[in-house]
């Protein structure tokens, strides 16, 4: 069996010290040949240790764990995700992010983790392959172009349409309705608040816990209680009064 050689990359340090014991205990094949709690230490010892893995927490001060990614323009390491923070998870699965392990894990998950590790490692290189942290970050980056287009599951397949297509999405129990610019409409199978986490960093903003708007498309807001957003599709779409001052603090921005 050969060695793994991993770096850890968490803010806590009990956090550091409980992964390494469970590896070395649980995970002979993995050698601990270093660990940081920031950002910038952790991009210098990436790149003078080399490892073949980097245990990576997503939520640290000053800069997070994709920020970090970002600094590499060649990524030749695998990276398993460490975090106590749901949302992420949620945002990796949705862009074919890597392993990932939600704090607390179990001793399961960790191996479970370094054997894809493994057999991504032992497996057949391809050039014109990319590594799958490489899809990761462009996908993320993808999010903030113009043109960037999501899948839209539904009951015959998936439709792909470009996000600046989209007006709104109104929540109906587990599904959710989205409405484009062309005045159509789609039933997706798929939860608003999945939107949400889609969606959020792309200018769009959950004003009602049944409504998520792209800011791009609101052509003025209304005062009252809550208020209401009155969208380039003609709809005025209730604001919550729980989520105003965060909303006109957004909207402000544009």
């Amino acid at each position: 069996m050969s060695e793994i050689r991993a770096i850890i990359v968490d803010d806590e340090q009990h956090c550091i010290e409980a992964l390494h014991t469970m590896l070395q205990k649980k995970c002979p094949e993995v050698t601990v040949v270093g660990s940081v709690n920031s950002v910038k230490d952790a991009r210098d010892m990436i790149s003078e240790l080399q490892p073949d893995v980097v245990f990576l927490d997503v939520e640290m001060p000053h800069q997070n764990g994709f920020e970090l990614l970002k600094l590499f323009d060649k990524i030749n390491f695998d990276v398993i995700f460490t975090t106590a923070y749901e949302q992420y998870a949620l945002k990796a699965i949705k862009f074919n992010a890597l392993d990932y392990l939600l704090k607390p894990f179990s001793v399961k998950e960790l191996q479970d983790a370094i054997q894809k590790c493994t057999s991504r490692r032992n497996g057949p290189a391809s050039e014109a392959q990319h590594s799958p942290i490489e899809v990761f970050l462009q996908n993320m980056k993808t999010l903030h172009q113009t043109h960037k287009k999501i899948a839209l599951p539904t009951i015959n397949g998936l439709v792909f349409m470009p996000v600046q297509n989209i007006v709104r999405c109104e929540s109906t129990g587990n599904y959710t309705r989205i409405f484009f610019t062309d005045k159509k409409n789609l039933m997706v199978s798929r939860p608003l608040k999945e939107f949400e986490e889609l969606l959020t960093d792309v200018d769009f903003f959950r004003v009602h816990n049944s409504h998520l708007i792209n800011l791009q498309q609101m052509q003025s807001y209304i005062q009252g209680e809550g208020g209401f957003a009155l969208m380039s599709d003609g709809t005025q779409v209730e604001v919550s009064r729980r989520r105003k001052a965060d909303f006109l603090k957004k909207a402000m921005q544009f």
